[in-house]
């Protein structure tokens, strides 16, 4: 029976985990930040308690964090695990949100073209493979498209 279940969750696999990313019926996707309400941190991904060792409380609040943020850290990575070589070469850098949270996420664009500084926005798209070779989605960060401004 057990395995029944393991099989039937599988199958049902979209999202990496629905505690990270919300992709509401209408609006765009999301992260989902956790608020601690006694101390007020923010925090990703979720937390039982609040890690801030001053605190510790269990009482977490899910709120949406920004869609754009700005690159930390980024790196081309050319061999990954067995689940993502369909989707190699890829880019993996850390993006800093306004709320003060910096997630690590691969960045959807070319290989070599996100530099530090450079601003991001929330997309999503296939991370990596379940066991049967189907695609999971989850969060990526892209490059904020720049219009020019009118002369």
């Amino acid at each position: 029976m057990a395995d029944r279940v393991n099989k039937d969750k599988q199958e049902n696999i979209v999202f990496f985990h629905p505690d990270l990313l919300e992709i509401p019926e209408t609006g765009l996707p999301y992260l989902k930040g956790y608020r601690c309400r006694q101390c007020g941190k923010i925090w990703f991904p979720k937390f039982a308690q609040c890690p801030n060792p001053d605190c510790w409380s269990e009482a977490m609040e899910v709120i949406p964090l920004s869609r754009r943020g700005r690159i930390y850290s980024a790196t081309d990575v050319f061999i990954g695990q067995p689940s993502m070589r369909r989707y190699m070469p890829l880019t993996m850098g850390y993006v800093d949100l306004p709320e003060g949270v910096r997630i690590f996420s691969q960045l959807d664009g070319e290989l070599g073209s996100f530099k530090c500084e450079d601003e991001v926005e929330l997309t999503t798209g296939p991370v990596r493979d379940n066991p049967k070779g189907e695609a999971i989605c989850s969060y990526k960060f892209k490059k904020v498209e720049q219009t020019e401004r009118p002369k």
